[in-house]
């Protein structure tokens, strides 16, 4: 499983990922509560940060 996220100022971490085959978006205030659910619910996940030099190239994959 992929987790992106994306730490957006005075909005908090926006997540973006697949699960059972279904598009699901999450937030989470902070980035320390975002580690905390990682390591709680999917620690064998891949984490990737979305950044202004990935965005496009994961939009035109699908990815986000």
């Amino acid at each position: 499983m992929k987790i992106y996220y994306q730490n957006v100022p005075h909005i908090g971490i926006l997540v973006t990922y697949d699960l059972d085959g279904e598009r699901t978006y999450d937030s989470l205030s902070t980035l320390s509560f975002f580690w905390m659910w990682i390591s709680d619910e999917f620690s064998n996940a891949e984490v990737i940060e979305i950044t202004d030099s990935n965005y496009r190239q994961l939009v035109e994959q699908g990815e986000i």
